[in-house]
């Protein structure tokens, strides 16, 4: 259906995507530098998106 470096590339956006939309859920800049429990949520989604990547990548090579 879609070729190889196609597929990567909706993966990434995809990935990128839910980003913008948990940080953008998060509020704004001001109450995230302020709050920590914030600023360790979205790390933690920052871990969990360069993990969910590396799997994609690593699905990506091997099929």
């Amino acid at each position: 259906m879609f070729g190889k470096p196609v597929i990567l590339i909706i993966l990434l956006v995809l990935l990128l995507v839910f980003y913008l939309v948990i940080r953008i859920g998060a509020g704004k800049k001001k109450d995230i530098d302020q709050s920590k429990n914030l600023t360790r949520y979205l790390f933690g989604i920052r871990i969990l998106i360069i993990i969910l990547a590396i799997v994609g990548l690593g699905l990506w090579f091997v099929l």
